[in-house]
């Protein structure tokens, strides 16, 4: 019963006192930006509360609104510091040009420079810019906070462009079909062009090595890696728009038409996009 009792007195100083909570937010609220969601700072306050209320030792003689009140402003303080990436000092300094813009703007009528703030404060104008810049690098913003007004409910995450094509729909499709095309192409050319290119190209070994392992020349490892090339070249001439066209007179056109045809008879676009081949490739001439 006397936990029960206990507990009653808990939910009781809770309920009575509540509205200390908004009060001190109230207070709070000026001094954190803007952009401080003020919904974390009552439910950090909410908190300070129910602990108050748990910790509270009437025998002290301190009324309860007085400690409550102390330790929903320590919550709420607390919590801010935690989110807060500013050092004190950062904050401090920031303090401080904000007095003086206002001393000055009493003074003056006028919104203050950088130079007048510096004097006032006798530091040097590169030390309050520098703290201004620093002061914008630590803040951190909620992409999924309202902004605007009248009725306006756009996000921030909304009014970023988004530059990473991963998480851009259309930008990955054309990248994943791209890469898709590349694969589905390169399986297809013919075995000794097809192996020149890929150790020459994608594993970085140099040409007469790789005539070496075959057994021909360096000038005709040369030669293969430019079969391969010039196939690619031409197919990828008949399936995107502004691709350079292969040279007239580069050897091995036969054996291009005969690449190109058997690419487009082997794939479609879903095989393409899956970067995979609709059948197993039938090898091609290697030149004509």
């Amino acid at each position: 019963m006397q936990q029960a009792k206990a507990s009653n007195e808990v939910d009781e100083l809770i309920e009575t006192h509540v509205h200390l909570v908004d009060h001190v937010v109230h207070q709070l609220a000026a001094r954190f930006p803007r952009h401080v969601d003020r919904d974390e700072l009552h439910g950090a306050g909410a908190a300070g509360l129910v602990d108050a209320a748990h910790r509270y030792d009437a025998s002290t003689g301190v009324p309860f609104g007085r400690y409550a009140s102390i330790r929903i402003r320590g919550a709420i303080l607390d919590a801010t510091r935690t989110r807060d990436w500013a050092t004190r000092r950062l904050r401090r300094d920031l303090r401080a040009i904000e007095g003086a813009t206002s001393t000055l703007e009493e003074r003056l009528q006028r919104t203050p420079d950088d130079a007048e703030v510096a004097t006032e404060l006798g530091i040097s104008v590169s030390a309050v810019q520098e703290r201004r810049a620093s002061a914008v690098t630590s803040t951190l913003l909620t992409l999924d906070r309202p902004l605007g007004d009248d009725g306006d409910v756009t996000s921030l995450a909304d009014r970023i462009q988004e530059s990473d094509t991963d998480w851009l729909p259309e930008a990955a499709l054309e990248r994943n079909e791209l890469v898709g095309t590349l694969r589905s192409a390169i399986s297809r050319l013919p075995e000794l062009p097809r192996r020149v290119l890929l150790e020459h190209h994608f594993e970085g070994r140099l040409l007469r090595d790789i005539a070496d392992d075959l057994g021909v020349t360096e000038a005709r490892a040369s030669q293969l890696r430019h079969e391969a090339l010039h196939a690619l070249q031409a197919y990828f001439g008949t399936a995107y728009d502004q691709v350079p066209t292969v040279p007239e007179n580069a050897p091995g056109k036969r054996a291009r038409v005969a690449f190109v045809a058997q690419v487009q008879a082997d794939t479609t676009w879903r095989c393409r996009l899956a970067g995979a081949a609709a059948s197993a490739p039938e090898p091609v001439a290697a030149s004509a």
